[in-house]
Formats: structure tokens, sequence, C-alpha cells
């Protein structure tokens, strides 16, 4: 199944985003024990606060699916999302 690279940029409201921070992490907890998510966690703040996740999904359109149930999402802290198909060479998810 294709491997998906997601980058969150996080927007300028810090305080709604740590009070939901749980919310966030229990999303993509379920969404690991699941398979879908193989790897996800914060990016540093230079330029900008974000987020890498890395997951895997049949196409695009799942991966747009899976990231409209964060709870991230609904409250509008990401201020943008990058979608790239990754295809993983070495390491736990490359697939031979």
């Amino acid at each position: 199944m294709p491997v998906f690279a997601v980058t969150y940029h996080y927007g300028p409201d810090t305080d709604t985003r740590m009070e939901h921070r749980p919310a966030h992490r229990q999303w993509q907890a379920e969404m690991n024990e699941a398979g879908t998510i193989l790897a996800s966690g914060p990016l540093d703040n230079d330029p900008q606060p974000g987020g890498l996740l890395i997951l895997s999904a049949a196409d695009r359109a799942e991966v747009e699916g899976h990231l409209a149930a964060d709870p991230y999402a609904s409250l509008g802290v990401i201020e943008s999302t990058d979608i790239r198909e990754w295809t993983p060479v070495f390491g736990p998810f490359a697939q031979g």
C-alpha cells in the first residue's frame, strides 16, 4: 500500500492547539493501532510550528479523509497541509 508524508503547518492559535492536543494525540494513537499512521510527531518551530505524519493509505483521497477526522482539522489550528506520496527505500517503512 502506498505511503504518504503529511506535513501540518500550524497557525498562531497555540492555546487552542495545546488545549486540544490530548484529543489529537488520541486520534493519532487510534490511527497507529489501526496501521494507518506509521509514525508521527511535532516539528520544531523554525520557521513555523508543525507536525509530520507518515500514513499508509490506498490513495490521496483516503489520506484526506483520515485527516478530516483529526480533531485539529475542525478547530482551524492547521494553517496548511502538504500531502505527498513517499517511496521509502530503506528503513522500517520500505516495501522491499
